[in-house]
């Protein structure tokens, strides 16, 4: 028997094979086989027929088709009630805020005072570390070169390319590059180290 080409087994892969990458459908997996392959071969057939395009999926957990059916069933199950669910509101259930959308009565005028001393502090706090932020960006600039950082607010403020930067100094784009790489490191450098 021949080999077979690359672009050979990549046709007969997909008719074969159906691959699940199992990071991307389970969030919570953490096994060490990124993919699940779904076909009707055994693991040695696999190897055997499609070795080139079976070493971008090892490791990998092999599934029957009867077993990926059941796994394509389940996706479309929780797809239809995830969708019949966004179009039936329960007017009547004791989900957060749903009950008082259809029922205005239900709706409490005055607010716990403890909770809203609460979100105040949250909100003043809050407000203070973004001027202390502010603040610690001010001290950064102000210790970095002037043209890496005039450079690097065009960049980061403006939104210009290196290119559009280079192009209006009229100087070399290769330059203005690294002076912005270069702003970049520092910046960080002296943020981390302030």
């Amino acid at each position: 028997m021949t080999k077979l080409t690359l672009t050979e087994q990549e046709e007969l892969f997909v008719k074969d094979c159906k691959l699940i990458n199992l990071r991307y459908e389970y969030t919570n997996y953490t096994g060490k086989e990124k993919w699940a392959v779904v076909t009707e071969l055994t693991e040695k057939e696999l190897r055997k027929k499609y070795p080139d395009i079976i070493k971008r999926y090892t490791p990998f957990v092999l599934l029957s088709m009867a077993q990926g059916e059941v796994i394509n069933e389940a996706d479309r199950n929780d797809d239809k009630y995830e969708k019949r669910a966004k179009r039936t509101l329960d007017v009547y259930g004791y989900e957060d805020d749903i009950s008082e959308q259809f029922h205005r009565e239900l709706i409490t005028p005055f607010a716990d005072p403890f909770e809203q001393a609460e979100e105040e502090r949250f909100e003043i706090e809050k407000e203070q570390l973004r001027r202390m932020e502010i603040e610690k960006v001010r001290k950064v600039l102000a210790m970095m070169k002037p043209i890496q950082k005039e450079r690097l607010c065009k960049v980061v403020l403006l939104g210009l390319s290196s290119r559009k930067i280079a192009q209006e100094e009229g100087i070399n784009y290769n330059a203005v590059d690294k002076s912005i790489k270069a702003a970049k490191k520092n910046f960080k450098k002296y943020y981390e180290n302030l």
